[in-house]
């Protein structure tokens, strides 16, 4: 049929042609030099152009599907590649399944070449080496892919695990960090670096990276884990600050502490602290008196008025708010125990030994209080090589500070920290004595903690 009809069509030109021509019998002369001329007929020069024209777009059409079938077999010549790709990558899991990481590597490494972006198979292909503990070759991988995949946050994540499992933490917090720099809110990032930040002590880091976690967590339960975590970051910046110097600064995050749980008894010492280096002696023991005020069970705001106190010059002072509390409490073995520890430092001996003696009386027999009765006795026997090597045998501070106990973990702390040295947790620590354990199971201590 298309044969018939291209003969109609060539017919009817040709005939055209021949009409034209004898209706046209005109010339038309070409002169290329004066010594070379052509005479050519009109309706020649009409058609040859017209056929000229017939004969580019025939070429036009043959290279276009030239073109096209060229373009169609290297499609298929791909298309059989990245499956041919696709089986390797899948056997390739399977043989690291199996544990065959030499075989896996070989095979993803193939599945790798016909996809470099695929940031899966770099990610597997990197797994065959830490498999091996290769880190560093399994680093290169994933380093090479991020170079061509510079958004990825998955094969940032892997650097970051890789790192830290190569021991490289510098490294691991750089790539989280890198991470947050394209997702400022992903929660895994925010989390592992905050970590980092903490293991560091970069505690203003820490807690600015905390308050996004805390502010984008929607479990009631997490959340107040979450603010407890963020309360403490807060708190040992603001300790920071202290220390260096930058006491404003510090002030406004103690209270920012406060602002989340003004139970939370370092921040109130630490308040005072900041107040007190600032010249400012008298607005510190306000601050301690309205806390302890506030929360009865916190000795060591007791501890810290003690030695204000006494810098100052004034013991009467401390002697007479312990003796009103424990009027107020007279079955507070801690107080009791505080106050006479302040006897002892004051050398009013007779009135130490009346009072452990009556602790004793009353069943307080724990170790603590019996260090200070043997104090008390060698001081008024006035035993002074004894007391020597009483105090070398059991490595004792000439202060006697009590000992405390974590209502977390229940770890026995030498002396009161704003942080449980064993688990980690804030605010946990309170005065451990043998009467107040048996009276305060470690659940109760944990609700009435400072």
């Amino acid at each position: 049929m298309y044969t018939k009809i291209l003969l109609v069509v060539v017919i009817i030109i040709l005939s055209a042609f021949f009409y034209l021509h004898t209706q046209n019998p005109g010339v038309v002369t070409f002169v290329v030099t004066k010594d070379h001329t052509y005479t050519l007929p009109s309706t020649l020069i009409l058609f040859a152009g017209f056929f000229a024209g017939v004969i580019v777009a025939v070429l036009n059409s043959l290279l276009v599907d030239a073109k096209k079938a060229v373009k169609e077999m290297s499609a298929r010549r791909e298309k059989r590649i990245l499956a041919q790709a696709d089986e390797n990558y899948k056997k390739g899991i399977e043989a690291l399944v199996k544990g065959d990481t030499n075989e896996a590597r070989e095979l993803i490494e193939k599945a790798v070449k016909a996809r470099p972006s695929d940031t899966g198979r770099l990610i597997t292909l990197s797994e065959t080496y830490v498999r091996e503990n290769r880190h560093k070759e399994a680093l290169k991988v994933l380093e090479n892919g991020f170079l061509i995949n510079s958004n990825s946050i998955g094969l940032l994540i892997a650097i970051a695990r890789c790192s830290n499992e190569a021991g490289d933490a510098a490294r691991s917090a750089r790539a989280f960090a890198e991470v947050l720099k394209i997702d400022p809110k992903n929660p895994y990032a925010l989390k592992k670096l905050r970590d980092y930040r903490i293991d560091g002590g970069e505690w203003a880091e820490a807690a600015l990276l905390q308050k996004t976690v805390y502010e984008r967590e929607k479990d009631d339960g997490l959340k107040a884990k979450d603010k407890r975590l963020l309360t403490g970051l807060i708190y040992e910046a603001a300790a920071v600050d202290v220390h260096n110097g930058k006491l404003s600064d510090a002030v406004v995050k103690v209270k920012e502490v406060l602002k989340n749980d003004n139970a939370f008894m370092p921040a109130h010492l630490l308040l005072g602290e900041a107040l007190s280096r600032q010249g400012n002696t008298g607005s510190a023991i306000k601050v301690w008196e309205k806390a302890r005020e506030r929360y009865p069970n916190s000795e060591p705001l007791f501890l810290k008025l003690e030695d204000v106190y006494l810098k100052e010059s004034a013991p009467e002072k401390i002697l007479d708010r312990y003796k009103r509390e424990i009027n107020a409490n007279p079955n507070d073995t801690r107080l009791r125990l505080l106050l006479s520890r302040l006897y002892l430092r004051l050398e009013m001996i007779d009135n130490a030994i009346e009072e452990l003696e009556r602790l004793f009386v009353e069943g307080e027999d724990s170790y603590y209080p019996q260090i200070l009765l043997g104090e008390a006795y060698l001081r008024r026997k006035q035993s002074n090589k004894a007391a020597a090597l009483f105090h070398k045998a059991l490595g004792l501070d000439r202060e006697f500070l009590p000992p405390f106990l974590c209502s977390h973990c229940n770890h026995n702390a030498k002396t009161w920290a704003p942080r449980c040295p064993s688990c980690g947790e804030w605010n946990t620590l309170y005065m451990y004595s043998a009467v107040s354990a048996a009276k305060v199971t470690p659940l109760a201590a944990a609700k009435k903690a400072f």
